[in-house]
């Protein structure tokens, strides 16, 4: 079986690197996307759907749950993969707004390393 494919959504340079370390350490294949646009146009070449979409909420292009709205339109029919949001501003509201979005988990990224690879096995399940 292959290696899991992430797309992670990420414009922030240090927290891509960490998140992608951590991903590729785990034996996971990462394509890293910094906006919206960016990630709307790989998913629409890309040649396998990703097993899971990691999103950033604030993205230089927009919002990353508009994105998350937008990825059933993006696909063949197929339900989109799982999608993890993650967000480091304090808004109470955001669990409930990323459902509402279609993701299947919202995390802080405070929460750390381990609670971060615990929502990625978790939703690769």
């Amino acid at each position: 079986m292959s290696h899991p494919l992430i797309l992670l959504v990420e414009d922030d340079t240090d927290i891509a690197a960490l998140y992608g370390d951590v991903l590729r350490g785990e034996g996971m294949d990462v394509v890293l996307c910094r906006s919206r646009r960016q990630a709307r146009d790989w998913w629409q070449t890309a040649p396998r759907q990703p097993d899971l979409v990691i999103l950033d909420v604030r993205l230089p292009d927009g919002n990353g749950l508009d994105l998350c709205c937008e990825l059933g339109e993006m696909g063949s029919g197929q339900p989109h993969p799982p999608v993890l949001v993650l967000s480091a501003h304090g808004d109470p509201r955001m669990p409930v707004l990323c459902k509402q979005a279609g993701a299947s988990e919202f995390m802080d990224k405070m929460e750390g390393i381990d609670g971060f690879l615990d929502n990625i096995y978790k939703l690769l399940q």
